[in-house]
């Protein structure tokens, strides 16, 4: 999923069983407690790894703050938002 600006709707796409692969291993290799989620860091180091882009905090919040809109603080992506 991408959102290309705040409360912007989500653009989905198919995904190739390889893209998917890596997508798991991605969300993985940043919840190294096994959380069942990604942190604000833990998603800028997912973005990293698959786009060569480090987005500021700001555009994190952005992001998860539209995928986890009722909570406050401490925001977090679970593994089925991520990967979708």
């Amino acid at each position: 999923m991408f959102f290309s600006q705040a409360g912007a709707r989500p653009q989905m796409w198919e995904v190739s069983p390889s893209e998917h692969k890596k997508w798991v291993e991605v969300f993985k290799a940043c919840d190294e407690d096994n959380k069942g989620y990604l942190s604000r860091e833990d998603f800028k180091v997912a973005v990293v790894m698959l786009f060569g882009y480090k987005p500021s905090k700001i555009e994190a919040d952005s992001v998860m703050s539209s995928v986890d809109p009722n909570t406050s603080g401490n925001r977090k992506l679970i593994f089925n938002t991520f990967i979708q």
